[in-house]
């Protein structure tokens, strides 16, 4: 019989337990208070587009006021490197291995129509798809126009993701003026 090396026990249950962790602090946080956390944070934003990481290994704000951002991830172990720039890194490496993203899996591009930005997604032949609302982008078409709100999703399973966001400073000071009243401690910069 194979004997396994108790480490490797010992390596499972905390990549398994630290999930769990961050789950059970994100539920203990009351719904209201989560939101006026990220209604603090967008308030700061200049007035412009980004994505919004809302996965586990998407988690942050990147702005898009480039002409080009490339999404995707280092190469694991089993991987030979590769040699084009990734401008975000997302680390969705459960069990040192791969499990939807791509190394070099989705771009932005930035446009100017009309005076008018505009940023469509294009999949760059990832493995597992890039998503915008549920609904897969043609690697071989043209990519999708980003709107408002649309969810990104790098793999069909919608966990690794980003909110396309244009920030616009006074539609979120009219939100957050409403609830300052009531959750203060947000705009306290020192919490």
């Amino acid at each position: 019989m194979y004997e396994i090396d108790p480490l490797l026990y010992e390596i499972d249950k905390l990549i398994t337990s630290s999930r769990m962790k961050e789950v059970r602090f994100i539920m203990r946080m009351d719904m209201m208070e989560r939101i006026s956390k990220i209604a603090a944070a967008l308030k700061l934003l200049q007035t412009g587009e980004y994505l919004l990481g809302t996965g586990p290994a998407t988690a942050g704000i990147i702005p898009l006021d480039i002409e080009e951002v490339v999404l995707g991830r280092p190469a694991t172990i089993f991987e030979q490197p590769i040699q084009t720039a990734i401008d975000y890194v997302a680390i969705d490496t459960l069990y040192f291995t791969p499990r939807e993203i791509s190394r070099i899996h989705a771009k932005v591009i930035r446009r100017v129509v009309d005076s008018h930005t505009e940023h469509i997604v294009v999949d760059l032949g990832s493995t597992c798809g890039t998503y915008v609302n549920g609904v897969k982008v043609d690697p071989d078409g043209n990519g999708h126009l980003l709107s408002h709100g649309d969810v990104l999703s790098l793999g069909p399973s919608q966990t690794s993701t980003y909110v396309y966001y244009r920030a616009n400073i006074s539609e979120l000071e009219s939100w957050s003026e409403k609830q300052q009243h009531d959750y203060s401690w947000v705009w306290n910069k020192n919490v």
